[in-house]
């Protein structure tokens, strides 16, 4: 059973009930005195409390999706699965480039039974193999409803690349708890937002291990990954800008780290990016393993603060999007807004409150859209 599912969380709460019936049936045939018993009784009450621990810990992670798989949790815990090595493509790269369109009915706004694209518009899955680098990764693109009007038929739309957190256990985190293509068709029925292409995927590439969208020495190049296959992947499959300027990014966690880095790293293909609870650097642990093969010259260069201090600023625009209090994140935030210089442009949206979890990073996505489409142009 998977770690997410409602089999495990089931199973485990049956246990946990069968543990306490278990204890009240005990207790009385050990309510003698002597270190034995005390000793029984000890454990009948850490046993409960283990049990009731680990329901809990095993709901909320369902409910937060902070481990997506067994993987996840053994990579976490120093696992192997972090030392796993990526063999690129190689000269044949280009006969196993892959591009597959898919419609995924019932994903997007508006009624199922009677979906019309021009109406509603439409989500679609793209599967996706990198030309470069050999990675390959799944995509859910919402297209809106102009892209498939007449009036439209020659315009190239903007691309908002959506990339979530580590692990993001649910492949469909932004339709299912970012809910991305109603609060699109909300603010297009208001007339808040211009007609956009949303490409959303998570980050998490390389089973078990988060990369931080580095392009690791000797390993996976994630960064080349995204920087490179996947919007020639998405510029196969759909009309979209040719020029920078239609381009952009948006996260949160370690998806906010990633969008900030490829447009700051890559500004002659993108040109905004949104950091919704993100950090600046990377995070190194036992998921990350060794991003760097022991260069300090690539660490730095994933330091975006350091890059501002140090290194020319690159043309392109940043949304910070944080909570003073209770966001983990923020004080890496508010280097990073520090250290920002022309041609940089850095806005901020800050809450006074907020978490490191979904609940706030919902509030973040709809300012976060309107500020996207009022930087980015199509053709």
């Amino acid at each position: 059973m998977g770690l997410t599912s409602w089999g495990t969380l089931s199973l485990l709460t049956l246990l946990t009930l069968g543990c306490m019936a278990a204890t009240v049936w005990a207790w009385p045939r050990v309510a003698f005195r002597g270190i034995r018993a005390a000793g029984v009784r000890a454990l009948l009450i850490a046993g409960c409390q283990f049990a009731v621990l680990l329901t809990l810990v095993t709901a909320l992670n369902a409910h937060y999706l902070f481990y997506g798989s067994w993987t996840d949790v053994l990579s976490a815990a120093g696992g192997g699965a972090a030392q796993a090595r990526h063999h690129p493509a190689g000269a044949n790269a280009a006969a196993a480039t892959r591009v597959v369109r898919t419609v995924q009915a019932g994903l997007g706004p508006g009624p199922r039974a009677e979906h019309v694209p021009a109406k509603d518009g439409q989500v679609e899955r793209l599967d996706i193999r990198g030309v470069r680098t050999g990675l390959s990764s799944e995509a859910y693109v919402y297209l809106p409803p102009q892209y498939f009007q007449r009036a439209y038929a020659a315009k190239r739309l903007p691309v908002v690349l959506f990339l979530a957190g580590y692990p993001a256990a649910d492949r469909l985190v932004w339709i299912h708890q970012g809910h991305v293509p109603e609060d699109v068709a909300r603010a297009q029925a208001a007339g808040r937002i211009q007609p956009m292409i949303y490409v959303m995927m998570r980050p998490t590439v390389v089973r078990g291990r988060d990369t931080e969208c580095a392009d690791v020495p000797d390993g996976p190049q994630v960064e080349t990954f995204f920087a490179q296959d996947v919007p020639e992947a998405v510029a196969e499959a759909y009309r979209v800008p040719r020029d920078r300027a239609g381009w952009g990014l948006a996260g949160y966690s370690t998806g906010g780290y990633c969008a900030a880095k490829l447009a700051m790293l890559h500004s002659d293909r993108f040109s905004a990016a949104v950091s919704m609870a993100g950090h600046f650097h990377a995070l190194l642990d036992t998921t990350t393993g060794d991003l760097y093969g022991g260069s300090e010259t690539l660490r730095r260069s994933g330091n975006l603060i350091w890059r501002l201090r140090h290194l020319p600023a690159p043309p392109v625009s940043v949304l910070v999007a944080s909570a003073d209090v209770g966001e983990k994140t923020y004080p890496s935030a508010r280097a990073f807004m520090r250290a920002a210089r022309p041609p940089l442009v850095v806005d901020e949206i800050l809450l006074p409150s907020g978490g490191h979890n979904f609940k706030t990073f919902r509030k973040y996505i709809p300012p976060s859209i309107r500020w996207l489409s009022a930087r980015l142009r199509g053709e």
